[in-house]
């Protein structure tokens, strides 16, 4: 048979139903892909806005802490999307790890405090963690400070917290000076290297500065900010995929 015959040839029934099914999964992997962007980007943003809207001040903030107060206070990053409400629920401590402002369900999550960090005390390093997202959302931006140009154009970090005044409420306004950005990993019980995510309910002295020599060690560059026992610090940690277990976290000093 010529080739001019066999190409007038109608497609077989095998063929047909291989095509269907390629065409079926297309289709189920783009409506995936799209709800999957709907849910964690696009209605997180909007969800979010909503929020910053009140987050932005004082009162406002107050505000969102009468609707929820699981709320601790609000960290915002410029030159990233990271500006998000902190949440805090030391009886179930990753309570936020997959939940909105709102209590309800959300892969994204919401940005939460260590249940070991007190802000009331204080303890001298607030550990704040948020998901490394691939819509860009949460504390994805975070890795943008493995690069010291970044970090030199954006060295702040903003802060404010609601704290307990003798049985009434306030804003506490903080401004963060970045220390180190470094990637670690979550490391085998009996590893007795250095592990960051340890140092999160700690108020001595001894403890400061060995977590301040750990992070400078770990640090991909230096910064030359040196903190100070008294100096409030917060650590801001996500994961990161260069290694199995892997973290990307950023050590900033309060400045005044």
């Amino acid at each position: 048979m010529s080739d001019k015959k066999r190409r007038r040839e109608p497609m077989g029934t095998g063929r047909k139903i291989i095509l269907l099914l390629c065409l079926i999964v297309f289709v189920a992997s783009a409506s995936y892909l799209a709800d999957y962007f709907y849910k964690n980007y696009f209605l997180v943003k909007a969800d979010t806005a909503k929020l910053q809207e009140k987050g932005s001040d004082e009162k406002g903030l107050l505000e969102l802490y009468e609707e929820n107060s699981d709320l601790i206070g609000w960290i915002k990053v410029d030159g990233t999307k990271i500006d998000y409400p902190v949440m805090q629920t030391k009886s179930e401590p990753e309570y936020y790890l997959r939940k909105n402002f709102e209590k309800e369900y959300s892969l994204s999550g919401t940005p939460f405090m260590d249940a070991g960090c007190d802000v009331n005390l204080p303890t001298f390093n607030w550990f704040i963690y948020g998901h490394h997202m691939k819509t860009g959302v949460m504390f994805h931006d975070l890795l943008k400070y493995e690069e010291k140009s970044f970090m030199e154009e954006h060295p702040t970090i903003s802060f404010n917290v609601i704290k307990n005044d003798g049985g009434s409420l306030k804003v506490e306004e903080g401004t963060y000076r970045v220390v180190a950005a470094c990637y670690s990993r979550i490391k085998e019980k009996d590893d007795n290297s250095f592990k960051y995510y340890q140092y999160t309910s700690y108020t001595d002295e001894d403890t400061f500065n060995e977590y301040v020599k750990g992070v400078q060690k770990e640090s991909c560059y230096d910064t030359g900010i040196a903190p100070e026992y008294g100096q409030q610090l917060i650590t801001l940690s996500t994961c990161a995929y260069h290694v199995d277990n892997g973290r990307f976290y950023v050590v900033a000093v309060e400045t005044e």
